[in-house]
């Protein structure tokens, strides 16, 4: 498994033609969320402890998706982007979340 905790994060903006499908990665994370706050009532720039998180939760969702994509993912990484679109751009960033090359 990779360890994403020591690599810098790029902004969405960055993230070249041959990366992640955004959509598809932020409605992952969303669930995640979703799963974990046992509601939908956030929007995708809203503060993940603002709408009722806690860092056990945190915990959660992050060995979640670093299950469903096969990579380590530091808690940090969360704190750092506590929103899904900031997570969402973080992800991205990452190149274990680069589609392969065809």
């Amino acid at each position: 498994m990779n360890d994403f905790g020591s690599v810098g994060v790029a902004s969405p903006d960055h993230v070249g033609h041959d990366g992640p499908d955004l959509e598809l990665l932020r409605a992952q994370v969303r669930v995640r969320w979703v799963d974990a706050l046992e509601h939908d009532d956030f929007d995708d720039d809203e503060d993940f402890f603002d709408a009722g998180g806690n860092s056990l939760l945190v915990a959660e969702i992050m060995a979640t998706l670093g299950a469903l994509f096969g990579v380590r993912l530091a808690l940090r990484l969360f704190f750092d982007h506590p929103t899904v679109n900031e997570l969402t751009g973080a992800l991205a960033a990452h190149e274990a979340f680069r589609a392969p090359a065809r």
